[in-house]
């Protein structure tokens, strides 16, 4: 094994969590001298990832200083790669001295436990008394977000927190229940400040996230201890909040699929879809109607109808939209429209006409191209109390209703 695949296996053996923390890199090299300033794009408990705007050499010291949370360490830069660009940039992979939890994670992964610390490398003294103020506070832990799961589905949960990430956040979630951990793949779609969040599952590529989701589901069934959560920002999915991620719209594949189980149990996941029209609703309506489905009271049914509508809008290039698009189901604040040529994202706003009535509507997911969800969108009311669709339910509920007698 050569010195970069030792490097790499020491710093891979444990869990490593895609989290953004802005620190301050500076040599400890008096041949190397520089003071950078840089952003995490991977961490666990044995280094780091980072991009920097300069090139460090292979091997030196640094110190390694998270500088909002008034703690340092020490580490030796493993890893130089070139990204290219212009100006250039440099991912820098930096093995810590000292390996564990530098980096505050409350409830991190299990395996970044370390059984046997190592005393801390002691570093250059320093004339002034800063630097024995910060020594000081340098084993204080950081303060993060605590995070309680309150509602789990097949495609969703939510999370109460007083800090919660925006809406289109990517996020990696870690749940923990006794001794096993459940990596989990999300994008926030509704943010509650000071309250909580709601999260729609996403499915990595070549991984059945479902599944997984179905097992955690069962284990938090059987299982009456509180699991422990981590939730971190995925890293380079996200700029100027636009999203980039990778079968963001699985769910909706799923129930137009109908060739697995999960369509029945897609098309039935009312946390799912309360997550998916949150960012419509007021926060007090939004809760209101979680506490109603933690119940198991339906908040919304669901008609499966094929009906046209008028769509206009703007698409993500700036061309304005003006077609006749389908149903593909319908529910008192939301739809399933398929039909649309042009290319939408999430967060657009839109307007729906049929017969004598037009509304304003947000859209929630996206069909990605090339996949059995293409030209079609899911959209949410902007009005919390739309009878857009009124007529529509009532006769789908009377025609039901004839029928059962």
């Amino acid at each position: 094994m050569g010195p970069s695949e030792k490097t790499q296996h020491a710093i891979r053996r444990s869990t490593r969590l895609p989290l953004k923390v802005p620190v301050l890199v500076t040599s400890l090299d008096a041949a190397h001298p520089f003071s950078e300033p840089c952003d995490t794009t991977l961490v666990n408990a044995h280094g780091c990832g980072l991009i920097a705007a300069r090139e460090m050499a292979h091997g030196i010291q640094v110190r390694l200083e998270i500088v909002s949370a008034k703690r340092h360490t020490t580490a030796r830069v493993s890893e130089v790669v070139p990204l290219g660009g212009d100006p250039e940039t440099w991912l820098i992979g930096l093995e810590l001295d000292v390996p564990g939890n530098f980096w505050g994670i409350e409830y991190a992964p299990s395996d970044w436990k370390i059984e046997e610390p190592v005393p801390p490398a002691a570093e250059p003294a320093r004339p002034d008394r800063r630097n024995e103020q910060e020594t000081s506070v340098a084993a204080k832990p950081a303060r993060s977000r605590r995070w309680r799961l309150t509602d789990i589905s097949a495609g969703a949960c939510y999370l109460e927190t007083a800090a919660p990430l925006p809406a289109q956040t990517p996020v990696l979630l870690s749940v923990r229940t006794s001794d096993t951990e459940c990596l989990l793949d999300g994008v926030v779609r509704v943010s509650h400040a000071q309250t909580g969040m709601g999260v729609e599952f996403t499915r990595a590529e070549g991984l059945d996230q479902r599944a997984k989701v179905k097992k955690l589901i069962d284990r938090l069934t059987s299982d009456r201890a509180v699991p422990k959560i981590f939730v971190g920002r995925k890293e380079g999915c996200v700029e100027n909040g636009k999203e980039n991620l990778q079968a963001i719209e699985h769910a909706a594949q799923d129930e137009e699929s109908g060739d697995d189980s999960d369509s029945d149990s897609n098309s039935n996941d009312q946390l799912l879809d309360l997550v998916r029209q949150g960012a419509a609703l007021p926060a007090e309506r939004f809760l209101d109607d979680l506490r109603r489905q933690r119940l198991g009271d339906r908040c919304e049914a669901r008609v499966d109808i094929a009906l046209p509508v008028l769509l206009t809008g703007t698409d993500v290039s700036g061309r304005p939209l003006d077609q006749r698009v389908t149903t593909v189901n319908v529910s008192r604040r939301g739809a399933q429209l398929a039909g649309i040529h042009g290319m939408l994202r999430p967060g657009d706003t839109i307007a729906l006409a049929r017969l004598h009535k037009k509304e304003k509507f947000r859209v929630t997911w996206a069909g990605e191209e090339g996949t059995v969800a293409e030209g079609q969108i899911g959209v949410a009311a902007l009005d919390p109390n739309s009878s857009f669709w009124d007529e529509v339910l009532e006769a789908a509920a009377k025609s039901a209703l004839e029928e059962n007698l």
